[in-house]
């Protein structure tokens, strides 16, 4: 079953929105009781601008065509040196002791950095040809 343009649209918009207050519901408490970020609420915000970018691109990810994949092809490479840029500089600020992370929000920033520069990406380039 084929899902048509606008149904996509609306539905990754949706769940968009419902993340989005989700992330800003669990981040406001975390900050209430001083204990921002723990990872899990980055994640969650990551996830909302995913379901954003899914919405923008969604007709046009529904066609296969050469334009597509060169698209996802450039974004994914683009990513790949942005994210070993994410990793070289949280490995300084870890080192140098300037930031008090545990393993679990340092792998959760990563993760949420990561999620947010191919989907952005992806909408940067779909712009761009």
């Amino acid at each position: 079953m084929k899902m048509d343009s606008k149904t996509g649209r609306w539905s990754f918009f949706f769940l968009g929105i419902i993340q989005l207050i989700t992330s800003l519901s669990i981040s406001l408490t975390a900050i209430s009781m001083h204990v921002f970020p723990k990872g899990h609420e980055l994640l969650l915000l990551a996830v909302a601008i995913m379901s954003f970018c899914l919405a923008y691109l969604s007709p046009e990810f529904q066609q296969n065509d050469e334009r597509i994949k060169k698209i996802k092809e450039k974004g994914m490479f683009y990513s790949y040196f942005f994210i070993l840029g994410y990793m070289f500089v949280l490995m300084i600020i870890v080192q140098r002791n300037e930031i008090f992370l545990n393993t679990y929000q340092a792998i959760c920033i990563l993760a949420s950095l990561t999620i947010m520069t191919v989907f952005l990406s992806f909408v940067i380039l779909a712009k761009r040809y």
